[in-house]
């Protein structure tokens, strides 16, 4: 079998090979990782060091030892070089690609191998998913799939990432204390906590605002701080909100704020104090609800949608007629009188004299 076949059939027997920490072959051929070593720390350098010891026993001489890494994220072998170990295997990897994949052709059937990988870590930041493997092959180079020994481990490296943050126009976002300018922004920024801070509430005019709604993880804090480990792109979503204004001279109820395209239900009352005039006949016919000069509803009871900033005058007519009638008899009673009195004085007058 070449060796650019073994590369694959190990690529894909991996793909489906237990995580168990040890198998045990069924002729009592046994394969033991043991010692992973990585960096637990972040790594800012090119390369990351990963190490392990192998033990093996009740193997065949001439049987071929495999030794890799696999990047679990992309379903692949990850990029790297094999360092010289104890007794020099067969750099595989280095031939076809620079992948961490090392061979031994076993001279005993039992003993113990130390290898070392120098993982390529990039600039970018991210979180590797890794795994570490060993496995045997027979003298012919055909793999056998019961003995393989697999464990997954994590490795953070790069030194920067790429954050961005979905935001609406008219919306300012707040990055670790310093204002950012209106709208979605895009920033290169270290890996680590950051704070990052939304309004509540944004006012685009005196009937329109946008309220927080919440972040695309789910996360309803308009003030938080984030752990990035990679480039990260979050979403701060805003409901629009308008203004319902209620013109009445009787007490309307349901003038407020409204979520974009809710239904409000608005009312007036059917009772109008006119006052002096209604206490001398004056009396009100109920028009209707009005917006823009145009009858919506002659009811009292009114639903609204609130597709956009609303205004709505409840209008009513006055009939004046009795109130008129009263004033025009009372004004004529006092015309009358003022007359008589004028004349009364008059004549007073007119005998005095005689």
């Amino acid at each position: 079998m070449g060796r650019k076949q073994i590369i694959l059939t190990i690529l894909v027997t991996l793909l489906f090979a237990s995580s168990a920490a040890s198998i045990v072959h069924a002729q009592s051929a046994d394969i033991q990782m043991q010692n992973l070593s990585y960096p637990t720390q972040r790594v800012t350098n090119p390369t990351a060091p990963v190490a392990f010891d192998i033990a093996f026993s009740g193997v065949t001489k001439g049987d071929t030892l495999f030794a890799g890494i696999q990047d679990t994220d992309y379903r692949r072998f990850a990029v790297g070089t094999v360092n010289e170990t104890s007794q020099a295997c067969i750099p595989l990897g280095e031939k076809y690609s620079a992948i961490p994949l090392c061979e031994w052709r076993l001279n005993d059937t039992s003993g113990n191998e130390h290898i070392e990988f120098q993982l390529k870590i990039a600039s970018r930041a991210r979180v590797y998913n890794l795994a570490a493997y060993v496995g045997l092959g027979n003298s012919t180079g055909q793999l056998i799939p019961n003995l393989w020994n697999t464990q997954r481990f994590i490795i953070k490296g790069g030194s920067v990432l790429t954050l961005k943050l979905i935001v609406l126009d008219n919306v300012s976002v707040t990055l670790d204390g310093k204002q950012q300018s209106p709208g979605t922004i895009s920033i290169d920024i270290p890996p680590g906590d950051h704070t990052i801070s939304v309004p509540n509430m944004t006012s685009i005019d005196d009937s329109t605002r946008l309220v927080f709604g919440g972040w695309n993880d789910a996360s309803m804090q308009t003030n938080r701080t984030v752990d990035l480990e990679t480039d990260t792109e979050m979403a701060a979503e805003y409901i629009r909100e308008y203004k319902l204004t209620l013109n009445s001279p009787a007490h309307a109820n349901g003038a407020g704020w409204y979520y974009e395209g809710s239904m409000v239900q608005i009312s007036v009352s059917p009772q109008l104090s006119l006052g002096i005039v209604g206490m001398l006949g004056a009396t009100t016919h109920y028009a209707g609800w009005f917006e823009n000069g145009q009858l919506k509803t002659t009811s009292y009871n009114a639903t609204v949608q609130m597709n956009g900033p609303r205004t709505l005058t409840a209008e009513w007519t006055t009939d004046y007629t009795v109130p008129m009638v009263v004033v025009l008899a009372a004004v004529a009673v006092i015309v009358i009188l003022t007359v008589i009195l004028l004349r009364s004085k008059h004549s007073s007058r007119s005998k005095i004299q005689s």
